[in-house]
């Protein structure tokens, strides 16, 4: 592992957020391809062995301390170690742009090789075993591709909560970028319909993700403490090689490479990915399973308490049988 960078850290709490945050026992960054990409490490409580490692991996514009601001510490409660990064071009990972609000990359391949660094050298030395990945929205995309290309590498099984399979309005994303000409200019735009941060234009109401307003506020509060991690949408070139590479994951024989007992859980009210996508892609798996939470939106894990319950006793049924 490499050694402790307290610039990875974040640079303050927001405090809301004090009671359940907790702050990795390791920071560091990893270079791979001209960018540091951050990782944070947290042991596992108490005097006894860790039940175990979670690796978390994170969705499209979001980033490590949104998930320790809770997520974390029910798993550290829960007797594993944790493992996280953030994916090149937010968190405090490096951004590809001089345009720090755009979030862009130039292929998913290049977000492949950056999470299989992060298992290999970061993950694989000390992780205690089994290892088991956690993976929301983009995230789990980007490892379910690294799966079936790369193998399992530590991990054991992951749980793949709202994946990106499929986008909810991709036809109609699809159909403007063949219109676009794929050239830099036009690559590095902001994808229609989005813009820079804007913490005024952040309505409850009118939001996608969450019917918990407090959580949803998770990311504000995060992006006013430190407004390194701040984010707004994504370019033309990320929607282009979203769609390509979705495109890539669903070709015949790809996901049936992938090893691993894999847990697929659905929002019955996603309006980001479309949850129907979920059904055809566990059906293909080697070892996978699918069920969906009705009245959830695409962020389970930040939605209501009992939606996150349902959430945690899936979660909890496939650590129990990794663990036999």
């Amino acid at each position: 592992m490499t050694n402790q960078d307290p610039t990875a850290a974040p640079a303050s709490v927001p405090p809301p957020l004090t009671a359940t945050y907790r702050a990795a026992d390791r920071y560091g960054f990893l270079e791979r391809a001209g960018a540091r990409i951050r990782y944070a490490w947290w042991n596992s409580l108490g005097p006894g062995p860790a039940r175990g490692t979670v690796v978390v991996l994170t969705g499209r514009a979001e980033f490590i301390e949104k998930y320790s601001t809770e997520i974390v510490g029910e798993l550290l409660a829960r007797g594993y170690a944790v493992a996280a990064m953030d994916w090149r071009g937010q968190g405090l990972s490096d951004r590809p742009l001089a345009d720090r609000g755009k979030g862009h990359i130039d292929n998913f391949t290049t977000y492949m090789a950056d999470v299989r660094l992060f298992l290999d050298s970061v993950v694989g030395p000390v992780a205690p075993r089994p290892v088991l990945a956690l993976c929301h929205s983009m995230g789990g995309h980007i490892l379910m591709r690294d799966l079936a290309e790369n193998g399992p590498g530590p991990l054991s099984a992951a749980l793949f909560v709202s994946p990106m399979t499929a986008l909810y309005r991709e036809a109609m994303l699809r159909s403007v970028l063949m219109l676009m000409p794929e050239i830099p200019i036009v690559e590095e735009r902001y994808l229609f319909g989005t813009g820079p941060f804007m913490l005024l234009a952040r309505e409850f109401n009118s939001n996608f993700v969450t019917h918990d307003e407090r959580r949803y506020r998770f990311t504000d509060d995060w992006f006013t403490a430190d407004p390194r991690l701040a984010l707004g949408g994504p370019t033309l070139g990320w929607g282009r090689q979203a769609v390509r590479s979705m495109a890539t994951a669903l070709e015949p024989g790809y996901l049936e490479r992938i090893q691993l007992p894999l847990l697929l859980i659905s929002a019955g009210e996603d309006r980001l990915i479309d949850p129907k996508s979920h059904a055809q892609v566990a059906a293909r798996l080697r070892h996978g399973e699918h069920f969906t939470i009705a009245h959830a939106r695409h962020e389970i894990m930040m939605e209501t308490d009992d939606i996150r319950a349902l959430f945690w006793e899936a979660f909890d049924r496939l650590a129990k049988g990794v663990l036999g």
